[in-house]
């Protein structure tokens, strides 16, 4: 049976690894910062009192700490893992943890940047997307056997370089919670009643509010961490100019200039008929659920 060590193991993420590994007839010890023993005792696995030496005598060490803290833990722990064993993250930036793990990794230590596209309220890795980042010259038959295993439980996996890896995230991710967040921070500004304004809104503007107030319902600290990306800030603001210009030309009354933008910026997404037909299909769920739910009351 082989041992693993989850680092964060009590925070969400972890807790969701710790239970997936467990059933897998992995042997989980968990640790946490916060000493949550009761955490480990409610997943049915061991806490860790001792972090270092439990790394030394684990197979796999998973860190799942915040991104602040990722490379700190690595630095910590991987010098004294044995040869064979594997140490992989669980963060939304590639670059420095695969970096750390390349430097403090001793010689025969495997290690792999992981990315899970999905967060810990998703009841399995089905159907969802896991991003690998192989780790140069510390990659060996650990990658196959973690992505086999994910693959085996219905997901999707990508493997991808680190560099590449934080180029798309800067968009995939960090762009796109900026702007949900960008539109709840704006209706909080106007002060407007969102629950009222569903009243009259059409299952477009329904869904859009929902991925809002989902954005909105998560951890406000891995949200602002996401957005460290290195590769963030230069997509923030070219978005925000995109704006800025979108609003000029609307405040200014050059509708011809507007429409030119919008028509460019279709030019270049391409499928949009594809797009327009799947997010119909969305929308046409929805209104057989809330008809449903009318029958229901």
């Amino acid at each position: 049976m082989s041992r693993i060590l989850i680092l964060g193991g009590t925070g969400e993420t972890g807790s969701w690894f710790a239970r997936y590994f467990k059933d897998k007839g992995y042997e989980v010890a968990v640790w946490g910062p916060s000493g949550r023993v009761d955490v480990a005792e409610r997943l049915g696995v061991r806490f860790a009192h001792d972090m270092m030496a439990e790394a030394e005598r684990s197979d796999i060490v998973l860190v799942s700490v915040t991104i602040e803290k990722t490379v700190e833990v690595i630095r910590q722990v991987a010098p004294l893992m044995r040869p064979g064993s594997l140490i992989m993250d669980v963060t939304s930036i590639k670059s420095e943890p695969v970096r750390a793990m390349k430097t403090f990794a001793p010689a025969g230590v495997e290690a792999l940047g992981t990315h899970p596209m999905f967060g810990p309220t998703m009841p399995s890795m089905r159907g969802q997307t896991i991003i690998l980042t192989p780790v140069q010259e510390k990659t060996g038959r650990w990658l196959n056997e973690i992505s086999s295993l994910f693959q085996s439980d219905g997901a999707h996996v990508e493997v991808l370089g680190s560099e590449e890896h934080d180029r798309i995230m800067a968009v995939v991710q960090a762009l796109t919670h900026f702007a949900y967040i960008g539109i709840g921070s704006t209706l909080k500004a106007l002060q407007f009643d969102v629950e009222n304004s569903r009243r009259f809104m059409s299952p477009v503007y329904e869904i859009m509010i929902d991925f809002v107030g989902r954005i909105l319902d998560q951890n406000p600290e891995l949200y602002a961490s996401i957005q460290s990306n290195p590769q963030a800030a230069s997509v923030r603001q070219t978005f925000l100019s995109q704006c800025m210009m979108l609003c000029e030309k609307a405040d200014c009354g050059d509708m011809e200039g507007f429409k030119q933008m919008m028509m460019q910026a279709a030019e270049h997404y391409g499928e949009t008929h594809q797009a327009l037909e799947r997010s119909d299909r969305v929308i046409n769920a929805r209104i057989r659920e809330r008809e449903g739910r009318k029958k229901d009351l």
